[in-house]
């Protein structure tokens, strides 16, 4: 077996897949993860397993998607899953490896509990978040008041909006005092809404301001036109920034260590008539991961980021296992679930199925392809019927418990 390497996973808050050249796509924002892609192992459908974070982190970090008893609110869940399972700092340290994060978003925070297992826990939630992540659940405070609260944390500097070179200097910081081998973890969320970037990467401020007060105010299809164009922009130049950290991590860890670096969902601008993220759009679902400084590979089958903590711990002592498979699942809190593919993909909501195929980069739905209609079903009701007897299981305990 080969010596314990150093190991670095970068997670992205909201990449879209469709701004790394290396997937295919006409695009030159992020040179740095193009080429960590070419000369190492990238995955063509690497596959959220939920559209947004809450569902995305919790499964990448433990390896299976978060449940609890229908009571339970979102925190508790979160926290429930975290709790009960290894985590990937825990899988290291066992290994022998020191462990840091650092984390400027509020739902992967301590009060979580993603802290477990590490060493060195840096969520800067004291310093930059509001209360609404602090004391509550954070979603429903209803749309004026959460408006109203996004924007005043946005002019303040606060909540999501810390930018990766605010705080770089503690993750080198306690980078070089670390004893070898190590595992970082580092949450940006450079490319989150809003989408600020700093100054020099964008010209007509007040536009670009305006556009996300549109968006955080519900997006009005009827000024359209006029915002998205400009929130694109704004998106692209974060995407370039976020790049730039990538590139200032690789001088400083050096070809020894192992990067990964990988979206916990995408976006959406427009798609559907949908802005954001939740929504299980290709757009959302499909994401980046590339891992540099190991050996050269192209991942075509699909693979769940639920497969990160297999994936490097294996990469860590020499061994790349075999993540991949011939469908994965993704789903959001609205009843919502996707099985994906290679190139096909089922989709059920509450109100129907569908069925799309990809052909020369575009999908396309296909009514009467009723082999691939079964097979989603089938999927579907066998990943359902197992969560309804966990939950039946996890009720009892509880009541045994009380």
């Amino acid at each position: 077996m080969a010596d314990p390497r150093n190991v670095v996973l970068v997670t992205v808050d909201s990449l879209r897949a469709d701004r790394c050249g290396h997937l295919g796509y006409d695009s030159t924002l992020m040179p740095t993860i193009d080429e960590l892609a070419e000369g190492g192992l990238q995955f063509d459908n690497a596959i959220a397993p939920a559209g947004s974070t809450r569902g995305s982190s919790t499964s990448f970090i433990t390896g299976g998607y978060p449940f609890s008893r229908p009571e339970a609110d979102r925190r508790d869940s979160i926290r429930g899953q975290v709790r009960a399972r290894d985590t990937l700092a825990e899988r290291f340290k066992r290994k022998g490896y020191e462990t840091a994060a650092f984390t400027a978003n509020p739902w992967t925070s301590r009060s979580f509990g993603f802290d477990k297992g590490f060493d060195r826990f840096e969520d800067f939630m004291e310093e930059t978040t509001s209360n609404r992540f602090r004391d509550g659940d954070g979603d429903d405070a209803g749309p004026l008041r959460e408006t109203a609260t996004r924007l005043a944390d946005w002019w303040a500097g606060q909540e999501m909006f810390m930018s990766w070179e605010s705080f770089y200097g503690d993750i080198e910081r306690w980078r070089r005092s670390a004893d070898e081998p190590y595992f970082l973890w580092v949450f940006l969320v450079d490319v989150h809404m809003p989408y600020i970037p700093p100054r020099e990467y964008l010209s007509f401020w007040p536009l670009t301001y305006a556009a996300n007060a549109w968006l955080f105010g519900g997006a009005d299809e009827r000024l359209s036109p006029l915002f998205r164009d400009r929130l694109l922009a704004a998106y692209d130049r974060t995407v370039e920034y976020t790049d730039e950290f990538v590139a200032t991590l690789l001088d400083d860890v050096g070809d020894d260590s192992i990067v990964c670096v990988h979206a916990d969902h995408g976006e959406l601008f427009g798609e559907e008539d949908r802005y954001g993220h939740g929504y299980l759009h290709e757009s959302v679902i499909n994401v980046p991961l590339v891992v540099g400084n190991v050996p050269t590979e192209r991942v075509e089958d699909p693979v769940s980021l639920e497969s990160i903590p297999e994936l490097l711990t294996g990469l860590a002592t020499g061994d790349r296992p075999t993540v991949e498979r011939p469908y994965v699942t993704t789903r959001n809190n609205d009843g919502m679930r996707v099985v994906r593919g290679r190139d096909w993909r089922y989709q059920r909501t509450t109100d129907g199925e569908t069925v799309a195929v990809r052909t020369d980069g575009s999908w396309e739905r296909q009514d009467d392809d009723h082999s691939l209609y079964d097979v989603g079903r089938s999927v579907v009701e066998r990943e359902q019927a197992t969560e309804t007897e966990r939950r039946h299981v996890v009720s009892k305990v509880g009541d045994i418990e009380a």
